[in-house]
């Protein structure tokens, strides 16, 4: 295991030198996927690099980073994945003018619901640091360690909306009989609910990969939500579309009076 770290410190290491030989990288911050045993499916070295001049073409990039295993860049986003000695490495490129315009609409009240997920600002806030070129990132991590209560109740408010929204559209789907409707509904409003009890707490949103785990330690539930919460992910004959509707009407009910 000692071994396997090592192996993920050095690469990471490894990308981090290549990274900041670019103009205009302000940090890099790893990602706690690379915690995870790398036979946990889970696994990635995820990198996020936080730039204020742009990044090199993807053809450049690939050959900076030495021509690596499947290499590959999704169309319209500026991120890299590739293998590396065998092990998955996924790189995102953000500019820090995006996350200053974030910030600023949340001091200016103009935040929405629908603008983007917490996760960004998870990554930022608790990533491993390997190199920061001035104060950008400590004090974007100060700004947001220490959020408005409004930037909360939007999202709060925002995320309770979306949870009765998408009840409706489960209630639909199981009087429909439609099972694709109902799945894409039921996984909506789990997220949607998920992103209240995040927004409750005052907690960003990890990665989609970790919710599940993590929704269940925050301090503040409605009672009797783990084991409601729990009977909506089983695959049991026990629990039809019907029954899991009755318990998902529940939750909702569960959530209404909290702020």
């Amino acid at each position: 295991m000692v071994s396997v770290q090592r192996k993920v410190e050095r690469l990471s290491q490894q990308l981090n030198q290549v990274l900041s030989t670019w103009s205009g990288i302000e940090a890099v911050v790893l990602g706690e996927a690379a915690e995870a045993g790398i036979l946990d499916p889970y696994f990635t070295i995820s990198l996020d690099v936080y730039h204020h001049s742009g990044v090199p073409q993807p053809a450049e990039r690939k050959q900076l980073f030495a021509n690596p295993t499947a290499f590959d860049t999704v169309p319209g986003f500026t991120e890299d994945r590739f293998l590396l000695e065998e092990l998955p490495v996924k790189i995102r490129y953000q500019a820090t003018e995006r996350v200053d315009f974030m910030l600023k609409r949340i001091a200016d009240q103009e935040w929405i619901f629908h603008d983007a997920s917490t996760y960004l600002f998870y990554r930022l806030l608790h990533g491993q640091v390997l190199q920061h070129a001035t104060t950008w990132l400590e004090q974007t991590r100060n700004t947001l360690s220490a959020l408005p209560d409004h930037f909360w109740r939007t999202v709060r408010n925002g995320a309770r909306i979306s949870a009765a929204y998408y009840l409706n559209d489960l209630r639909a789907a199981v009087y429909r009989g439609d099972g694709l409707f109902y799945t894409f509904s039921l996984s909506h409003f789990l997220r949607s609910l998920c992103s209240f009890l995040f927004a409750l707490n005052q907690t960003f949103e990890p990665s989609d990969r970790l919710v599940a785990e993590r929704v269940l330690e925050l301090p503040r539930l409605p009672d009797g939500f783990g084991g409601r919460f729990e009977s909506m992910l089983r695959d049991n004959p026990e629990l039809p579309p019907k029954r899991k509707l009755e318990v998902a009407e529940l939750l909702v009910k569960s959530i209404l009076p909290m702020e």
